[in-house]
């Protein structure tokens, strides 16, 4: 960059002679064109080229825009795929659609390329509000669901964090009562031994009977589901034959509830009205343990054999649903966000019951906190129609919210 000195005071007092012209295409000299110091481009002044870096803050801009851009093309590849790839997916989904918008303003500090960038980040906002499970029909004029009629039934799904350990048996019992659901899909119907790290079996069906006269109930490993609809059948899906590695996803070694490991979906067929109606009581198990350590190797042996019992379950679920013409409510904890990419493929086979809820952001998990995720989802196919859903609080006793669903199955 070549600068224009001025003498102090004005004109020079006393003119120098001419100057004797330099050979052409000599760098730095006057006059003459050429290569500016290092080669670089010349700036003679407001008419002259000028110099064609980003500034930068364009550079920091265009940086961030573009890693925003690189991740969420990384996470739609892998989402679903890889066992490593869990811990990515744990993020809240609302950073979808808060990240975009934030970087938003920032652009304007990019001005030679501010219209490309925050054309991209509207691309990921379009992509975001998909993976975030934002709920558009909350929004005024969106509400789409029809009236429930006179016979439709009342659901209510909900992990109940190892049934009342550590609970007022009393409280917990009339917290289910206050739900006054027709059909209940209860998981966790389990205790848990801290020091062994392992579920314990317990049957509460007895002290259920007694204080739910008039409901059927069926229970296999932690799943248990009462009805005051008649039960035609029922079955737990098995998923040991959909197991990739029986030796890596399969119960562990020793195991005296094996069952708890092989069943996590629990189908029963009702009869409401004339119709058989079929729910399933879904409880998918965690990516990972948080309680261990991830710099040991039972960190990622734990991650690997969960992926496998959740593909499994995932698979067993796909089976079983494609020789199944009844009315169908599929509800539970399926410990997955609606970014998750085994999640939106169950969600493109089957009706998600969200465009049933009142909120913009429904949510489940952790209730008692900062309520980030929607980890229980509820979906329907066949003839059945959900007409209100809706997040119950746990007060508590879990640390998942109850789903209460109502859904006409004819």
């Amino acid at each position: 960059m070549s600068h224009l000195i001025t003498a102090a005071g004005g004109a020079a007092r006393t003119a120098a002679p001419p100057a004797a012209p330099a050979a052409p295409g000599v760098p730095g000299v006057p006059g003459v064109p050429g290569d500016g110091p290092a080669g670089g481009t010349a700036d003679r002044g407001p008419g002259g080229p000028r110099h064609r870096g980003w500034p930068p803050r364009t550079r920091l801009v265009f940086a961030t825009v573009a890693g925003w851009s690189l991740f969420l093309a990384v996470f739609l590849t892998l989402t679903g795929t890889q066992w490593w790839w869990r811990p990515f997916e744990l993020m809240p989904p609302l950073l979808f659609v808060a990240v975009p918008l934030l970087l938003a303003p920032l652009t304007l500090l990019a001005r030679p390329v501010r219209a490309r960038l925050a054309l991209v980040l509207v691309g990921c906002l379009v992509l975001g509000t998909d993976l975030a499970g934002l709920n558009v029909h909350a929004l005024p004029g969106g509400r789409t669901a029809a009236p429930a009629p006179a016979d439709a039934v009342r659901v209510f799904a909900w992990n109940t964090e190892y049934w009342h350990d550590g609970d007022d048996p009393e409280r917990f019992y009339a917290y289910l009562a206050d739900q006054r659901a027709d059909v209940y899909l209860l998981s966790e119907h389990v205790g848990w031994d801290l020091a062994g790290h392992r579920p314990v079996r317990v049957d509460y069906r007895a002290e259920l009977r007694e204080r739910f006269p008039g409901y059927q109930i069926v229970a296999v490993g932690e799943l248990l589901t009462m009805s005051r609809y008649p039960v035609v059948r029922h079955h737990g899906l098995d998923a040991t034959p959909y197991l990739t590695d029986p030796g890596l996803g399969g119960p562990p070694p020793g195991s005296d509830f094996p069952d708890y490991y092989r069943y996590k979906v629990l189908r029963t067929d009702l009869l409401v009205g004339g119709t058989v109606f079929s729910a399933y009581n879904v409880h998918v198990p965690v990516q990972l343990d948080v309680s261990m350590d991830p710099r040991r190797a039972e960190f990622t042996a734990f991650m690997r054999a969960q992926e496998i019992r959740r593909q499994a379950h995932y698979r067993a679920v796909a089976a079983d649903l494609a020789g199944n013409p009844a009315a169908v409510l599929l509800a539970g904890d399926f410990n997955a966000t609606s970014a998750m990419g085994e999640l939106r493929a169950l969600g493109r086979r089957l009706r998600d019951a969200l465009p049933a809820s009142r909120e913009i952001y429904p949510v489940s998990w952790p209730d008692g906190g900062t309520v980030l995720w929607r980890l229980d989802w509820a979906f329907t196919a066949g003839p059945a129609r959900v007409h209100d859903y809706r997040m119950v609080p746990g007060w508590g006793m879990s640390d998942h919210r109850g789903q209460l669903v109502t859904v006409s199955v004819s």
